[in-house]
């Protein structure tokens, strides 16, 4: 029986920018200029990984970002692409975490996040309505470490085989099933709160119609 739900924030909460290139030219800058980082925001690596886990602050992650390349985009730049990542809410989602709370299911966020996007994702609809908050930066793991799937048990105060994570990433599916979780793959390019709904009927969340 589920007992709670876990959502990942970009890709099944919130529509985000799925590339460099693509945050660039949402923050108003021509890609091909810049020398782009070797992974990004959706997978990081280097410094947006040790930001995510919360080993660095943000004016370190940008000045070491900088000092990269020196082709990479100046400081103000590297702070409009970051913000760049983040879009906009998923439609549907809201509702979909209401319903859940109503059944009294546990709802959570278990994200790779830093503190500098988590400013304007708390205040989104569909996370400000979450119950607890699991949150890379602040537990200082990532997934798919597993100690960031037992820190929400811990905090949930509930076993991970009553536990279901959508991600949009495989490999944190993965790690989620290697502990003991329910897990589904989120697919961003196709209508997220559909799928979700499946995932949790699939489960035996009783939903009702609409």
């Amino acid at each position: 029986m589920i007992k709670a739900v876990c959502f990942d924030f970009g890709g099944v909460l919130v529509r985000i920018a799925r590339s460099w290139e693509e945050a660039c030219t949402r923050a108003g800058l021509e890609p091909a200029t810049f020398a782009g980082p070797e992974a990004d925001m959706v997978r990081a690596v280097g410094p947006a990984a040790e930001l995510q886990a919360g080993r660095i602050e943000f004016e370190e992650f940008i000045e070491r970002s900088h000092q990269e390349d020196s082709n990479t985009p100046d400081r103000t730049q590297l702070r409009a692409v970051h913000a760049g990542w983040l879009i906009e809410e998923f439609a549907g989602m809201n509702h979909l975490i209401d319903r859940l709370n109503d059944l009294e299911i546990h709802t959570a966020s278990l994200s790779n996040t830093d503190a500098e996007h988590w400013k304007t994702l708390r205040v989104m609809d569909s996370v400000s309505r979450l119950r607890t908050q699991v949150l890379s930066f602040e537990t200082g793991f990532r997934k798919p470490d597993p100690a960031i799937y037992h820190a929400a048990e811990d905090l949930m105060d509930i076993p991970g085989s009553s536990i279901l994570l959508l991600d949009d990433l495989r490999e944190n599916v993965e790690g989620a099933l290697r502990c003991g979780w329910q897990a589904c793959q989120i697919d961003p390019h196709e209508s997220v709160s559909e799928q979700a709904r499946e995932a949790l009927l699939s489960q035996g969340v009783p939903l009702g119609t609409g």
